[in-house]
């Protein structure tokens, strides 16, 4: 039988932290370029990455800069 899919976490579940490190995600940085732009350490970026997932119920960063465009409303800047 087909299985239905789990409702995405509302951007509201996210806090204020987490969305901030999901748009500098969807804009390519990487946890170390996450990590110089918040002035702090790639360690607490990779925590936050990883809560992002879970959250979200998904597996990669790609999948968190596709959410972002579609649920956040200040989108990405290339």
């Amino acid at each position: 039988p087909a299985r239905i899919a789990e409702p995405i976490t509302p951007p509201s579940t996210l806090t204020p932290r987490e969305r901030e490190i999901a748009l500098l995600v969807a804009r390519g940085l990487s946890n170390r370029g996450v990590a110089d732009e918040l002035v702090i350490s790639p360690a607490t970026v990779a925590r936050h990455v990883t809560n992002i997932l879970t959250k979200l119920g998904f597996s990669s960063r790609a999948q968190i800069a596709a959410w972002v465009v579609g649920n956040i409303a200040d989108p990405p800047t290339p």
